[in-house]
């Protein structure tokens, strides 16, 4: 241990590289002494690029009557490194706790060199997760995408009535992204997606690989309906709750919502209302997720 404190920061920030990758070694080293928590605690950065060669991102906080449009949560970089390795001890969900295992190997070749410094027309792929998003389409880099714009195009065509051959994919029923945004039974919560807000892991895996700033989606005519955009890079939640923006606020979907409170309701034993308080407490990682509906209909009782 002596040996270990008379070390300058140079050598032990060498160890730091080698385990670039390994999140868990990272934040077990960081707790291993009082020297290494302080070159740790030092360089908030050294903790983002940690995450950024794990596959793992900071998504975009939700606007507040307090924050600004697009502000980040208050997490540091560390305090999300260490929120990741421990919801990953407990989380049932194979694909939130080994959310980037597809990417690993790529991520290993791949120098930390933060978002903006990739090159633009960079081969990319979307994250598995996508399906549980609700894509099934294959992306395209779009022929019109430029150097200075970093985006790509997810074009999901319109289905064609043609029973056979079997109609392409279309733009992700409303009804599924509902899902994503709504409470699971309180044992369920780290057994089932829902929200998806509740999973760090998941939420904070790039949608991409390699990460982009900005992914726009296009329709079978071309015409944009849907833009996610962090300058950190895209995240699984990032588009997740960019979705949630294309559900109608109509009475199918209010019914859908409501159907499933009242569900919940009724097993926790708590009225509405009740219900209604108690979960909106559970606000997800970032502080900041608002059961779709949830206001509404308790207002409208």
């Amino acid at each position: 241990m002596p040996a270990l404190l008379s070390l300058t920061d140079a050598p032990l920030f060498n160890i730091w590289e080698h385990l670039l990758g390994d999140l868990p070694a990272h934040v077990s080293l960081s707790h291993t002494c009082q020297r290494l928590r302080e070159v740790y605690s030092k360089d908030d950065s050294k903790w983002q690029a940690a995450l950024f060669s794990a596959g793992y991102g900071l998504p975009l906080r939700r606007m507040t009557p307090i924050d600004g449009a697009g502000a980040v949560s208050g997490l540091s970089w560390r305090r999300l490194a260490v929120c990741l390795v421990g919801h990953a001890a407990i989380c049932e969900i194979g694909s939130c706790t080994r959310a980037n295992a597809c990417f690993a190997q790529q991520y290993a070749q791949l120098p930390y060199t933060r978002v903006r410094a990739l090159h633009p027309r960079h081969p990319i792929e979307f994250h598995p997760l996508y399906f549980y998003l609700h894509f099934s389409q294959n992306p395209q880099t779009s022929s019109s995408q430029s150097h200075h714009r970093r985006s790509i195009s997810a074009h999901l065509p319109t289905p064609s009535p043609s029973p056979s051959p079997p109609p392409p994919p279309s733009i992700p029923d409303a009804v599924s992204i509902l899902l994503t945004h709504l409470p699971t039974f309180p044992e369920c919560r780290y057994a089932q997606y829902g929200p998806l807000c509740t999973h760090p892991n998941a939420s904070c895996a790039f949608a991409t690989f390699p990460p982009v700033e900005r992914l726009e989606f296009e329709n079978g005519d071309g015409e944009v309906f849907m833009i996610v955009e962090n300058p950190e890079g895209c995240t699984i939640l990032d588009v997740n709750r960019a979705l949630a923006q294309l559900i109608p606020f109509d009475e199918y979907h209010l019914d859908v919502a409501l159907t499933h409170y009242q569900e919940l309701a009724l097993t926790s034993g708590m009225s509405l209302s009740q219900y209604a308080s108690t979960i909106s407490r559970d606000r997800g990682f970032l502080d900041d997720h608002e059961y779709p509906f949830l206001h509404h209909i308790v207002s409208s009782m």
